[in-house]
Order: structure tokens, then C-alpha cells, then sequence
């Protein structure tokens, strides 16, 4: 209570502004008492410009105008350099450099209005949150296990070049680099500090780079991704090592010694065993129960709080909790089509928007100090560059592509973004040095992953390796009939398993030549940065993921092998990879294991709910297994599975459309091999165009024309070698259909329409051609599966009931013109056969 003579005095009022349209008002009142009035503080949202509500003068509004104008920027800047491959964390960067004080960010009313001083906290608060979210996710797709395995046989690619660049960038920085406002000591840190980062190859940002250059599952991004996990496990002791060096005192250290041990245990004993048990109850199939889902994301800012507060940093938190939960399905998939969305288009923004105003280029003033860094980080560069092609001499891998993953490893991303945003935290790195870095982050990558893009084929192999097989096509005809006939079977679910199990028994196994399967369940990339290829018997235990559809589907090849009546011998495989790119490994392995046919499923089973983008994935993938595939291929539709219902004691109907060409050749070889078979049944229908069309082309050079007539006789020598088995016992039937053009074999197609159980043609023939009208409505899957098997395939063949094998000859190149395709009434030969 105030005196009496205080109380009669004027009374002061004070009038603070607050940010906003809010007022505080604070006063003595005639009582003694302190009041405190606010007047209309609304900070946060607005009502709206249409109440005289300025939207800029508020939180929420401005904050999802940054979002927008951000992204706006960023979009168009990748639009524009799409041209030149630039990745995407590029055209980010760039868009948050653009917002930032470098450009736009220089004029005051735009800076004011658009970053305001009491939107700051948001801003800093969701670029934490994003960053944390980030590490968070690369975490949990990381396979660490199966990485290192991998590494065992390639550290010295993940080593030495680290300990190249390193010295090199080290050694120049010790001479050149001299800031006179840092001390000896905070120069030595700075220098260590700066290095680290950037000579450092992180998984996430290589895994990342490798997916969106397609790369991901090829051989050169397998020991990219090997390389890159080595780094990650030196940055890791650099950390811990770091963290204590940078105490003042022993009685410090230790405690942050038992911090550590605490907080890994816990996370170790506590969390993983947690995480386990989700994934454990969560059923077959189903996804993960959103309560679960919402905890572990919420734990994801706990354990960073957990973190910070132990003296770990709040990095760490969110690190090992995403390592200690099972990557892949059902829980690390769920986790990541939850949360990676939001995190990639929402979170991740503010954090480019934040390193974007952190980063000032129009303020550098020693250039001396700027070149003299950028040409040290430069150096470093090409030191991991020229260490990568020695090195890869030693692991037999070509120089070229020791080239190549060399610049892989110079790829730089956000991780390293955070770390410089923590070495300016901590003071380590001033304003001035944070801006160069950025620099040369953003240079070095815009440089490199476009010239890897540039360099990279996807046909030779990696590794010099020697093949039997090398300057020869494997093909069906190919393989002699006393030896073993290898096939890899690709299978998506378990409703293919029994068409391909069908074909396989029709393809007669027999003891002078026994049938080795390698079954391959193909698996999307979900939840996971490493894709894989592994046999099931030596790997699957020891992987972080579990497949119980690929348990299910081996089961039933198993029983299959039992069950044959010939010798077949099963070698289960699991293939986790993006679909775009699923190819490579199966292609690699089908060269090493010496494999002269691969039969995949066309993704058109009735009988499957498959989703309309994954269907069309997996149509882009067999089409880009008929472009590189260096063996015979076979593409299976079954609509119906009305393969897998067949009774071994039942006579099975084969019918093979020949027009001419390898591929039908393949068909043909296919289903001589088959009359091995007592219960089976082929018929040859051959169509003899009599106008054969070229296209355009009137006249055949000496060169074609000489092809032409060796096609023709090899046509000619396994139709009689065709002829001859068995003629006479039934089982062999051919039948000659002269036709006048294409169109008129799709006729006599329509008239040929019988009880089969399975139908096989080539995809590509060398008689005729269609035109486009001529096509019609029989071009929906033509670029796959060829005019002719589009046809049979289709309703307008057998009500589409019939399965249909369409074969592609290895080795032998696409060409653009479309060689028909040429198919299409019947003229009959009356001697050969009368409808």
C-alpha cells in the first residue's frame, strides 16, 4: 500500500507497443494497486482483410506466405534447370538464398514485411522442428546391418578417400586460412570443424542423391551407399570425441560421459525393444494403429529435449531413436508415408528459409579469404576424386566408374547445412564463413550430380568381371537339353506364383536337364534408404525388416520343388528397390548366375487390387527390362490365373503364333522344350505374309536384304527341327496361313481362337508393319507386350481367358521403326489347314 501523499499524486500510465495490434497498459490505480490492462493483443491469426485487418501484421498469415512464396520460387527455379538434371535440395537452396538478405532479403520493406521481427521465433521454430523430423526419417530408412556387411569388402572406398580429402583440405587450411578475430585454439577447432563437414560423404544426402538420379539400385550406388555408411560411423566417434573435447573440465566430461551411456541404453533396452513389440502385434497386412503412429512421432521431440538437456545436443534424439525402430514394413514404412509429406513440402522449407537468411553473399568482403576457402574445399574435392579411381583399381572396378563414384562422394546435401548451423551456434564459424560454406556446398553439388548424370550408362557392369557368357546372346536356344535350364521367375504377390509355377512344370524338368528357379519377390522401396537383393536362406534373419508375404510366396515355390515331377531346384531371393530402377539388380544377377530366361508377370491380374500408379511403376519397370535385359524374356499375362488350375494328368494345349523373327524363334525353342512333356500338346500356327511391308522403305540395301534371308533360314531350320519331334504322336501340330498383309493375320487370329491353356508368340517380328489406323484398339499395351501379343491378350481373343507368353530374344537391339508388328483375314493354305 502506497502513502497517502503517493497515492494523491498524478498517476502515471505507461504504454508499452506490442507486436501486433495488441497494447499493454500498466498504472498505479488510486487504491495502490498495479493494473495491467491488455487491449486487443491478437498476434497470432487475422480476421481478415475484409474487417480492416492488415494480414501481414500477424503471425499465421505471414508465415504461410512464406511457405507459398518459397515454394513458388524453389519450383520454378527446378523448372527451369530441369534441363541440366539439378537436384532438388539445389533449386531449395537456392529459392531460401533468393528470400534471404543476398537478394530480395536487401530491400528493407520487403524484409520487414515479409520476415518480420515477431514471426522470427516461428521461423527458427519450425526450421528446428524440420531439421530434427529430417534426421529423424533418414534414421529410420537406414539398414545399418545390411550396409555394413556390405562395407566389409569396400572400407578402404569409404575410408581412405575421407582421410585424403581431409588431409589435404586440413594441410591448406593450416597455412592459408588466418581470421585475426579468432584465437590460435578457436582457429584449430574451426579448421577441424569445417573439414569434418565437408570432407565428409553422409548416407542420407548420398541415398538421396542416388534416388533421384536412379542409381540407387545399380552396383555403383550399392558401394556408394557402402562407402557412405563408413563415413558416417567416423562422423559419429568425431561427435562423441568433439563433445568432450570441447569441455573446459574433466568433472564436465565425465558427466557428459554418463550422460551419453544413460541416454543410449535407454534408448537400446527401452525404446527398441518398444518398437519391436509394435511391429510384432500390428497384424499381417494391416497398418500400424494411428495411436502408435502419433507416439513415436510425438517421442521424436521428446527424445531431442531428452537430448539437449542430458548435454548430447538435440540432434541425437531424434538420430537414434529413427535407428532403433525397424526400417521397412509394417512400422518404418507406416512412419514414413505418415510423416515424410509433411516434413518434405511443410517443415524442410522453414529450414532453407532459415539457412537462406543466415546466408549473406552480398556482404563478403574479404575475397581473398573466399577464394582462398573455396579452392582448399575444391582441393579436398578432387583429392576424394583421384583417391575414388585408385582405390577402385584395387577392387577391380573400371576407372571410369571409380571416376564416377567419386563425384558420388563429393555430393553434398543438408546434413551438412545443419552442421554449419550448429558450428555458428556455437560460435566456431562466423557469418561471413557460414556464407562461404553455403556457397560451396551449393556450387559442388550443382557441378557434380549433373556431370554423374552426364557420365553414368547403365549397361556395362561395374566390376570387371569375367563372364561365360561375354560377346555371346544367352537365349532358350542357346542352352543345350542336357544341361541345366536356369530361369529367374519375378513374382509382385503370391496370386502370380501360380501361373509362373504352371509354366515352369510345363517347361518339363527332366533328369538330363534340370530346372534351377531363381524366385524373386519384388518389393517397392517404403520405409527404407538401402534396397536390397538377397538370398532369403543366408539373409533375411539377419535384416532389420520383415516380409511375411515373402515367407508365404517361397513357401509355396518350396512346395512346388517337392511336389515337381521333375528335378527343380528353388533359390529364394528378396528384392527391395524402387521400381524404376529394379531392374539393374535383377539384370546383374542374371549375368552373374549365368541365366539364359527371365519370366515376369504383367501387371494385370483380375483377381489383384493393384493401385492404379503402382500398376503403371511396374509397366515402366517390365519396359525397362526389355530395353536392357541381356537374355531371353518372358512376359506372363494370366488375367485369370487359369494357369495355376491345371491337372499335371490333363493334356495341356500350347498354341505359338509365328510370324518370323528371334523373338518368335524364342517362343518356338520354348515350346520344343516343352514336348518333353508326355501330357503336352503344341500347335504351330505360322502366317506367311506374301506383302511384306518395310515402312516407307521401297528398296532393302545388300545389308538388309542378307539379314533378311539369314532370319528367314533360321526361321526355316527350327520349324523343321520342330517338325521332326514327335511327328505323328499327336502332340505336334503346325499349320502354314498365307495372308496377304498385317491386318489380315489379325483375322486369321480371330478365327484361331480354340481351348488353349496358354498362348506364346514374340513381341517383335520381321514381316510387315502396321500403320497406326490399322491398329486400332489393340495399342493399349503394345509398346510391352507387342501388337500381336496386345491382341491375344485382350478381350477380342478367347474373352480374354487365355494366358499369353510374349517372348523377347536377347541381345537384340529395339530399333524405332515398329517391324510388325506386321500382322493381319485369312487366306488359308488349303494343303496346310481349312478352317
Amino acid at each position: 500500500m502506497l502513502p497517502k501523499e503517493k497515492r494523491a499524486e498524478n498517476i502515471t500510465i505507461m504504454q508499452t507497443p506490442r507486436a501486433g495490434n495488441g497494447t499493454i497498459t500498466s498504472y498505479w490505480d488510486s487504491h495502490g494497486h498495479w493494473q495491467v490492462c491488455v487491449q486487443n493483443d491478437r498476434n497470432v491469426g487475422s480476421y481478415g482483410i475484409f474487417i480492416g485487418d492488415r494480414p501481414f501484421a500477424f503471425v499465421l498469415p505471414v508465415t504461410l506466405f512464406q511457405l507459398f512464396t518459397f515454394n513458388l520460387i524453389s519450383r520454378t527455379i527446378y523448372f527451369l534447370l530441369r534441363p541440366i538434371r539439378t537436384p532438388k535440395f539445389i533449386c531449395n537452396l537456392l529459392g531460401g538464398i533468393i528470400l534471404g538478405p543476398t537478394f530480395l532479403g536487401r530491400n528493407k520493406a520487403y524484409s520487414n514485411a515479409l520476415f518480420p521481427e515477431r514471426q522470427s521465433a516461428v521461423l527458427v521454430f519450425s526450421a528446428l522442428v524440420g531439421g530434427l523430423y529430417f534426421l529423424f526419417l533418414v534414421a529410420l530408412k537406414m539398414d545399418v546391418l545390411m550396409t555394413i556387411r556390405a562395407a566389409k569388402s569396400t572400407w578402404p572406398l569409404g575410408l581412405i578417400p575421407f582421410l585424403a580429402s581431409f588431409g589435404v583440405m586440413i594441410a591448406f587450411l593450416r597455412v592459408f586460412y588466418n581470421p585475426s578475430e579468432l584465437s590460435a585454439s578457436q582457429k584449430f577447432v574451426s579448421s577441424i570443424s569445417m573439414t569434418v563437414a565437408m570432407a565428409i560423404s553422409n548416407f542420407p544426402v548420398i541415398s538421396d542423391a542416388l534416388i533421384e538420379l536412379n542409381l540407387i539400385a545399380t552396383e555403383l550406388g550399392q558401394i556408394a551407399l557402402s562407402s557412405s555408411m563408413i563415413n558416417d560411423i567416423i562422423l559419429g566417434l568425431f561427435i562423441v570425441v568433439h563433445s568432450f573435447a570441447y569441455e573446459p573440465e574433466l568433472k564436465i566430461s565425465m558427466n557428459l560421459l554418463g550422460n551419453w551411456s544413460l541416454f543410449m541404453s535407454f534408448m537400446y533396452f527401452v525404446m527398441r525393444p518398444t518398437m519391436k513389440l509394435i511391429s510384432r502385434i500390428t497384424p499381417v497386412g494391416k497398418p500400424v494403429n494411428e495411436v502408435y503412429v502419433v507416439f513415436i512421432l510425438l517421442m521424436v521431440l521428446v527424445m531431442s529435449a531428452v537430448g539437449d538437456m542430458m548435454g548430447v545436443t538435440c540432434l541425437m534424439g531424434p538420430l537414434v531413436l529413427g535407428l532403433v525402430i525397424p526400417s521397412g514394413p509394417p512400422l518404418g514404412t507406416t512412419l514414413v508415408e505418415k510423416s515424410e509429406v509433411l516434413v518434405a513440402h511443410f517443415l524442410l522449407p522453414f529450414f532453407f528459409m532459415y539457412v537462406g537468411m543466415k546466408t549473406d553473399l552480398s556482404a563478403l568482403r574479404d575475397w581473398r579469404l573466399f577464394l582462398t576457402l573455396q579452392s582448399v574445399f575444391f582441393a579436398g574435392d578432387l583429392a576424394k576424386l583421384l583417391t575414388c579411381v585408385l582405390i577402385s583399381l584395387m577392387h577391380n572396378i573400371r576407372p571410369r566408374y571409380g571416376t564416377l563414384l567419386g563425384l558420388t562422394l563429393n555430393i553434398k546435401g543438408i546434413t551438412q547445412l545443419i552442421g554449419f548451423v550448429r558450428l555458428q551456434k556455437v560460435q566456431i564459424v562466423d557469418k561471413e564463413t557460414f556464407s562461404q560454406l553455403v556457397f560451396c556446398v551449393a556450387l559442388i553439388t550443382a557441378i557434380v550430380t549433373p556431370l554423374i548424370n552426364l557420365l553414368y550408362k547403365h549397361r556395362p557392369r561395374v566390376l570387371q568381371t569375367a563372364c561365360l557368357y561375354k560377346g555371346h546372346v544367352r537365349t532358350i536356344q542357346s542352352i543345350p537339353r542336357n544341361t541345366e535350364f536356369r530361369i529367374i521367375c519375378c513374382v509382385h504377390n503370391e496370386d502370380n506364383v501360380r501361373g509362373v509355377t504352371a509354366l515352369i512344370e510345363v517347361c518339363s524338368p527332366v533328369l538330363e536337364s534340370p530346372i534351377c528357379i531363381y524366385a524373386i519377390h519384388l518389393i517397392e522401396l517404403l520405409g527404407k534408404s538401402t534396397p536390397i537383393l538377397i538370398p532369403i536362406n543366408n539373409g533375411l534373419k539377419s535384416l532389420s525388416v520383415n516380409y511375411p508375404n515373402t515367407n508365404h510366396i517361397m513357401r509355396a515355390f518350396e512346395n512346388y520343388s517337392n511336389n515337381s515331377s521333375g528335378p527343380v531346384t528353388v533359390i529364394p531371393y528378396v528384392n527391395v528397390a524402387p521400381y524404376k530402377s529394379m531392374h539393374d539388380a535383377i539384370i546383374n544377377l542374371a549375368e552373374d548366375k549365368m541365366v539364359p530366361f527371365i519370366i515376369i508377370p504383367f501387371p494385370e491380374n483380375d483377381n489383384v487390387n493393384i493401385l492404379g500408379h503402382v500398376a503403371a511403376s511396374i509397366r515402366r519397370m517390365n519396359a525397362s527390362f526389355q530395353a536392357q535385359v541381356p537374355c531371353s524374356l518372358g512376359i506372363l499375362v494370366d488375367k485369370h490365373s487359369r494357369l495355376g488350375t491345371f491337372n499335371s494328368d490333363v493334356l495341356f494345349n500350347v498354341g505359338i503364333f509365328f510370324i518370323g523373327g528371334a523373338d518368335d524363334r524364342e517362343a518356338l525353342a520354348l515350346g520344343m522344350r516343352m514336348l518333353e512333356r508326355e501330357k503336352t500338346r503344341v500347335s504351330l500356327f505360322r502366317f506367311v505374309v506374301n506383302n511384306k511391308g518395310y515402312g516407307s522403305k521401297i528398296v532393302l540395301t545388300r545389308e538388309e536384304r542378307q539379314e533378311e534371308e539369314e532370319d528367314m533360314l533360321m526361321d526355316e531350320g527350327l520349324i523343321d527341327e520342330f517338325k521332326g519331334m514327335k511327328y505323328g504322336s499327336g502332340n505336334v501340330s503346325w499349320y502354314e496361313i498365307f495372308v496377304e498383309d498385317g491386318v489380315e493375320v489379325l483375322d486369321a487370329v480371330h478365327s484361331l481362337e480354340g481351348d488353349y491353356d496358354l498362348v506364346m508368340v514374340g513381341r517383335r517380328h520381321n514381316d510387315g508393319s502396321l500403320d497406326s489406323e490399322d491398329m486400332g484398339t489393340f495399342i493399349e499395351n503394345a509398346a510391352v507386350l507387342g501388337i500381336l501379343g496386345d491382341m491375344l491378350s485382350s478381350t477380342e481373343f478367347c474373352i480374354g481367358m487365355i494366358p499369353v507368353l510374349v517372348t523377347q530374344c536377347g541381345g537384340v537391339k529395339l530399333t524405332n521403326s515398329n517391324k510388325l508388328d506386321k500382322i493381319a483375314s485369312a487366306n488359308l493354305s488349303q494343303k496346310s489347314f481349312s478352317l
